[in-house]
């Protein structure tokens, strides 16, 4: 169990999770418990033996309409065979906007072509796009990724409201 963290007011932030009735979007536990989760982590898994196949852009995560926004607040990949010059870029795309056409949210690509077994993090921008109802978080693959194997990308997110 973690330590609880007193935010003031009402709230109360346990193992990552905020208690309290004053947080946004809360869901009630049968004990009547406020909780919200601050992150959510999505794994997009190229778990093949020749994950180069699968390594095209494509969507991973699309919000609800539930109400809730994000921003992305990191991103992790890592691969068991590196490419040759593969790189990975995270972006968020809204309405109808084409996969490869959102906005980028890293400061530059993540290499693909590292050290294998080795956890590659993506440096977020500045000022992360919000992660609004039907918006999209796109994985964008470039360079050669003939090699590449048994890669993972984590893209965590984090609740703004």
């Amino acid at each position: 169990m973690g330590i609880p963290v007193d935010m003031g007011g009402d709230d109360l932030i346990v193992n990552n999770i905020v208690l309290g009735a004053s947080a946004p979007g809360l869901a009630t536990t049968s004990s009547g418990v406020s909780m919200i989760p601050r992150y959510e982590t999505i794994t997009d898994n190229q778990n093949q033996v020749a994950a180069a196949s699968y390594a095209v852009s494509h969507t991973i995560y699309v919000n609800d309409n539930t109400g809730s926004t994000f921003k992305v607040a990191g991103v992790t990949a890592t691969f068991g065979t590196a490419s040759s010059s593969g790189t990975l870029q995270v972006e968020v795309a809204t309405g109808t906007q084409a996969t490869g056409s959102g906005t980028n949210q890293l400061t530059g690509t993540v290499s693909l072509a590292g050290t294998a077994n080795t956890p590659v993090n993506g440096t977020v921008i500045a000022s992360p796009t919000t992660i609004t109802s039907g918006s999209r978080v796109n994985l964008i693959f470039a360079g050669t990724v003939t090699s590449l194997a048994n890669a993972s990308v984590n893209v965590a997110l984090q609740r703004i409201s």
